[in-house]
């Protein structure tokens, strides 16, 4: 009898930690200073990470297109995102109306 109790208990925590709902938040353990700028061109979304949550630190979560895992940057990267992404606007507007 112990042992259907010692089994079915270890199965509903595995189902717990490999859910969606449950388990484990992924979260950066260590932060970049720096990002080089083509990586922050390719940037197709981020989040911020926050300390106050489930996580010990602050990061910038980058994810960039054409890698699986996301770079975690320190959060003074947000502003240099930022510019990158103010210039890439820029530029398009300017073939824009040259091409008009």
């Amino acid at each position: 009898m112990d042992l259907k109790v010692a089994a079915v208990t270890l199965c509903l925590c595995t189902l717990a930690f490999h859910s969606t709902e449950g388990g484990f938040p992924k979260c950066c353990v260590k932060t970049r200073d720096s990002v080089p700028r083509i990586k922050l061109m390719m940037v197709r979304k981020w989040h911020m990470q926050e300390s106050s949550g489930p996580c010990d630190i602050s990061a910038f979560v980058l994810y960039v297109a054409g890698r699986k895992k996301p770079i975690c940057a320190h959060p003074k990267v947000r502003i240099h995102l930022k510019q990158v992404r103010r210039q890439i606007m820029q530029m398009k507007q300017r073939k824009r109306a040259e091409m008009q």
